[in-house]
């Protein structure tokens, strides 16, 4: 978008100038008729799409990079989203996000088959798939892969499955126990398929062994292969030759350099020594003023408040000094000091135009109805209600300043809030845990706000139910939810999902139990001459065959 915002704006300043200097012309000229020709119209061109183009080294700057390659039970969201190039899943998520499609579309899989009668998930897997050592990604290795994440209980809805079978060697089958329509979307991509005999080398037959080996080892079906990885420092990647795409991919190298710090980063980016970086939000946009490109799509993360509404002796119980919270923060105010136009000023969970959107959801900036609430709970400025908000600076210096402007405007109202910055460790450790419930001291939470998936019941199934996979502790949750959610994963058609996502975020905002302030939306910013689609597939994918450049 703020690319295009750029282009807009040189157009305008440049026809400017042509009419500015048109004008001055015919002020000395005198209007005459223009003869009459014969010669027919010009016929209107069409704009010429740019071909991929094969070949070159696409340099990128992170400012953190993965930790283990290919043991699933092992990684975390970052290490799947820094592997993109070497690691495919069965299925994955596509540009129609939310449509009839529910969002993902077959990968390594030809087509999959869901019977909602029968209780099965079919895949029926591409034939000829190589795996970076040769090996063919058969049934019995897909169903390997699966097995793994079950062994380590590290997979969701483990209570739905009942079996895996293989009746041939192009053939997987899952049998459920009970019909989900998270299981298909979230099973066939929860583990990359990688390759057996490689594991098998590489550990031995010891699972210790196999996973210290994955750490630092991938052997994927991916566009690149794995060439170097220094964890911390550096990681290249190389063109697989045997890729199941024809033709693709059009690089022939992907090297990422590990740079945390951001004016090293962009110094070195502007030098000309890199092709692509996540710059932070001020560093792009002045990046983009200087006409560099801005490659964006529709990921959002979303950052905001859990109150603690798990502990029963927490005073964030009362629904009066969750929507006072609400009422009182001026949420433009930080997304424009922390987002610098780049991010998202969220009024509700979902936002705009996801699923379950609702524009009077949500309790809008209102300091004098922040008082009234407050007032209704016995607390006023000369009586504020103390409180803690807990956060962290394990993601940078954003949180921290949303926390700082969040006290002030809570402040002013009637609270007295205590900012708790934790390290990294006590903060998940509080964070996170279906058997954690965090002290009735600890109020606010200060952390993603959801996710941003496939679809946004796919996004309250895994942030906000009563079975989450991202078990967010500060959160409450309640028998009659759980029967609301039974119902919701029940459902077998996307009008239905829609509707049980309408009713599952009405649940959520009308009981205050996420307080949505800004998103972050997923970004990164190029070198012109490079062609990516990164985001158009969300976070969880990035497909680097397409990805190319212009000779340069």
């Amino acid at each position: 978008m703020k690319k295009i915002l750029f282009i807009a704006i040189g157009l305008l300043v440049i026809s400017g100038m042509l009419l500015t200097g048109c004008s001055k012309a015919a002020s000395t000229t005198t209007a005459t008729t223009p003869p009459t020709s014969t010669a027919p119209s010009p016929t209107p061109t069409t704009p010429v799409t740019p071909q991929p183009v094969s070949g070159g080294t696409l340099r990128i700057l992170a400012s953190s990079g993965p930790q283990v390659l290919s043991y699933v039970p092992l990684m975390g969201p970052g290490d799947r989203a820094e592997i993109f190039e070497g690691a495919e899943a069965l299925v994955d998520t596509n540009s129609a996000r939310g449509e009839m499609s529910g969002g993902v579309e077959p990968v390594l899989a030809q087509s999959v088959d869901v019977d909602a009668q029968a209780l099965t998930i079919t895949f029926h897997l591409r034939q000829g798939v190589l795996f970076h050592d040769g090996t063919e990604l058969t049934s019995d290795v897909a169903a390997w892969n699966i097995q793994q994440v079950i062994d380590a209980k590290n997979i969701p809805y483990l209570d739905f499955f009942k079996d895996m079978k293989t009746p041939d060697k192009y053939t997987l089958i899952i049998e459920m126990s009970q019909y989900n329509n998270q299981m298909m979307a979230t099973w066939g991509w929860w583990t990359a398929m990688y390759s057996k005999a490689a594991w098998d080398t590489g550990s031995g037959g010891d699972l210790e062994k196999g996973k210290d080996w994955a750490r630092s080892h991938l052997v994927g079906t991916g566009p690149f292969v794995l060439k170097d990885f220094q964890p911390d420092v550096s990681m290249t990647w190389v063109k697989n030759a045997n890729y199941w795409q024809k033709g693709k991919p059009y690089l022939d190298e992907i090297d990422y350099k590990i740079v945390p710090d951001a004016v090293t980063a962009r110094a070195a980016f502007e030098a000309g020594q890199a092709d692509m970086w996540g710059a932070p939000a001020k560093d792009a946009v002045e990046l983009m003023a200087k006409g560099y490109v801005e490659q964006a799509a529709w990921p959002i993360l979303p950052w905001g408040l859990w109150p603690n509404t798990a502990n029963k002796d927490c005073q964030m119980t009362n629904i009066s000094l969750r929507q006072a919270v609400e009422c009182a923060i001026d949420k433009d105010a930080i997304n424009t000091a922390i987002g610098h136009g780049l991010y998202k000023t969220l009024k509700s969970v979902p936002w705009e135009g996801e699923w379950g959107y609702d524009a009077n959801s949500g309790n809008p900036y209102n300091v004098d109805k922040a008082k009234q609430l407050l007032a209704t709970a016995g607390f006023s400025t000369s009586n504020p209600c103390k409180i803690t908000l807990l956060t962290t600076n394990a993601f940078g210096p954003d949180p921290i300043d949303a926390c700082t402007m969040v006290k002030q405007m809570l402040d002013a109202v009637g609270f007295s809030v205590t900012i708790d910055q934790a390290d990294a460790g006590r903060f998940f450790g509080t964070a996170y845990g279906k058997d954690n419930i965090p002290a009735a001291n600890q109020d606010l939470l200060f952390y993603f706000a959801g996710g941003c998936d496939t679809n946004y019941l796919q996004t309250y199934i895994r942030w906000f139910s009563t079975e989450p996979f991202t078990y967010v502790s500060f959160m409450g949750r309640t028998d009659a939810q759980h029967t609301m959610d039974v119902e919701a994963m029940g459902a077998t058609d996307i009008p239905t999902e829609q509707a049980e996502t309408t009713k599952a975020m009405h649940y959520i905002n009308d009981n205050t139990l996420i307080i949505p302030i800004y998103g972050f939306p997923g970004y990164v910013i190029q070198q012109k001459w490079v062609h990516s689609t990164e985001y158009t597939t969300g976070f969880t994918r990035w497909q680097t065959e397409i990805v190319w450049m212009d000779k340069h």
